[in-house]
């Protein structure tokens, strides 16, 4: 009788073990669907977006060759920057790394809920458009971990980012690894820029990666 008793306790131990394996690795499985799931709905709602400026922009889309017709300097800001209020949780803006074959929707607030679903923006960082300097981070690691790859981005590299109203291209001019509570690149004023931040290196939070980007096109969406 004793050993039968053992021997089905073992049993249900066993199991319960199992139970909870089963569970640990269908846990990032259900949170990566979740992410990808997410992205592709957001996906669909900008496609007339990104149709109308590659329209728009046409191929310097890809190069994004300076003229004078959409030359950031050359072009007056105000009128295709973000001005409102963005609300937490928004989707905000769709960013293409085409060097990754990254399209992702970004989603406004540094919350954990929203960076499940992709990269998001850092509230207290400038609106997309703005002088300034505006921060998008995302997940090297979990979730859907958009930003695993950043690493692989180089200088000269193009990312572009469509808003409702417009079209923003950005060159990367330098790539930094940064201690987690070192903000100067990101407090920093003057010119539109655009920093990328995940941590660094993968599978570990010691460092930020920055990729910091100019601002070399600007094209309304018409």
């Amino acid at each position: 009788m004793g050993n039968r008793r053992e021997s089905s306790n073992f049993n249900k131990t066993a199991n319960i073990m199992l139970v909870i394996g089963l569970l640990l690795l269908a846990i990032p499985s259900g949170l990566w669907l979740y992410a990808h799931y997410y992205q592709l709905s957001e996906a669909k709602k900008w496609e007339s977006t990104i149709k109308a400026g590659s329209t728009q922009t046409g191929k310097k889309h890809d190069n994004a060759t300076k003229t004078a017709k959409n030359d950031p300097k050359k072009t007056d800001l105000t009128s295709l920057a973000d001005r409102g209020v963005y609300s937490p949780g928004q989707d905000i803006a769709f960013l293409i790394i085409p060097k990754l074959n990254l399209r992702l929707s970004v989603i406004e607030g540094e919350t954990w809920a929203n960076l499940a679903k992709g990269p998001i923006h850092v509230s207290k960082t400038a609106k997309l458009g703005n002088n300034g300097t505006v921060l998008i981070s995302g997940h090297r690691t979990m979730y859907s971990a958009p930003f695993h790859n950043l690493h692989e981005l180089a200088p000269a590299d193009k990312i572009t980012i469509y808003t409702k109203r417009a079209v923003f291209t950005y060159e990367v001019a330098q790539i930094k690894q940064v201690m987690p509570d070192d903000w100067r690149d990101v407090t920093a004023k003057g010119e539109p820029r655009l920093i990328l931040s995940t941590c660094d290196p993968i599978y570990s939070a010691a460092r930020r990666l920055l990729i910091i980007s100019r601002l070399i096109q600007a094209s309304p969406l018409k």
